[in-house]
């Protein structure tokens, strides 16, 4: 090798390890200030205080990636952020993930591993059930479920509406992101958790709704749309002489929001309660590999 080209070679191998370092003061700079937030948010919300914040990490993700040009790929990009947002929530609040994979599919793991970083523990859990019994805990625990399918013997997604379930929530869907060249199954997961969910800007809610059997499709619709709701059935459910229906709808929708009573009411009786059980940041889908 000419003698000139390995002196550039060492002065681009010496920028490089100057990016580095600064890469890394900069990461020990923000620790620093998660670090602060954290004893903020105790100060403030004592042991109420939500140390997961999906909507700002999903709105943070979209900015993010909005802004990005270069040679570095956007799925890179995204990759290194979510373990920055991951380890900056661990640091505040120590993190596990109980989850339910079926089909045991290294893809559901990787799906879990990718959004939530590699300092989060994750248990693999027998049922649903107990997925939903670890994330009813609280302290920084999250559940990562099977998506909702027609035909399924015993639905986890039901267990929302219960008397006892009200602080229980869909707070986000996986995955996120997708990396065009990282997948090798297609697979939609749903998380819950104890935290509420937050508004991202661009998000889809979650809600159970309660009918008579014979009310039509077209007819709730209707009647979503009377409330100012646009959204349909993902799944149903026939229970003792009544429907159970989950309900995509978008936009955010809040336990308290007024449009739900306004659906009750629009229904004529065929609709005996609706109950907002989540809400999750609309993906950003497939992001290029190169």
């Amino acid at each position: 090798m000419p003698e000139d080209t390995t002196a550039s070679l060492d002065k681009l191998r010496e920028e490089i390890d100057r990016i580095d370092g600064e890469l890394h003061r900069l990461l020990r700079e923000r620790a620093a200030v998660v670090k602060r937030i954290g004893l903020a948010k105790r100060t403030a919300g004592g042991s109420n205080a939500a140390f997961v914040r999906p909507g700002r990490e999903a709105g943070l993700m979209r900015g993010l990636l909005e802004r990005h040009d270069g040679a570095l790929p956007a799925a890179t990009v995204a990759r290194i952020w979510r373990e920055i947002m991951s380890a900056a929530c661990f640091m505040q609040q120590p993190l596990r993930v109980a989850l339910y994979a079926p089909e045991r599919s290294i893809s559901h793991w990787d799906l879990v591993r990718n959004h939530f970083g590699v300092l989060t523990p994750i248990r693999l859990c027998g049922s649903p059930q107990r997925v939903l019994q670890e994330a009813g805990e609280g302290n920084g625990a999250i559940g990562v479920l099977p998506w909702p399918e027609h035909d399924e013997a015993q639905p986890w997604w039901p267990n929302l509406a219960a008397e006892d379930s009200e602080t229980m929530n869909i707070v986000g869907v996986l995955p996120f992101y997708e990396s065009a060249t990282g997948r090798f199954e297609s697979r939609r997961m749903m998380v819950v958790a104890t935290y509420p969910p937050e508004a991202s800007g661009d998000d889809t809610s979650y809600l159970i709704a309660r009918t008579d059997p014979e009310l039509s499709r077209t007819r709730l619709s209707g009647i979503l749309k009377e409330a100012d709701l646009a959204g349909g059935v993902m799944v149903a459910r026939q229970t003792e002489g009544y429907m159970h229906l989950l309900l995509e709808v978008q936009g955010f929708v809040g336990r308290d929001d007024e449009r739900l009573r306004r659906v009750e009411a629009a229904s004529g009786g065929t609709i005996s309660s609706v109950l907002a059980v989540g809400a999750a940041p609309r993906p950003v889908g497939v992001l290029d590999g190169d």
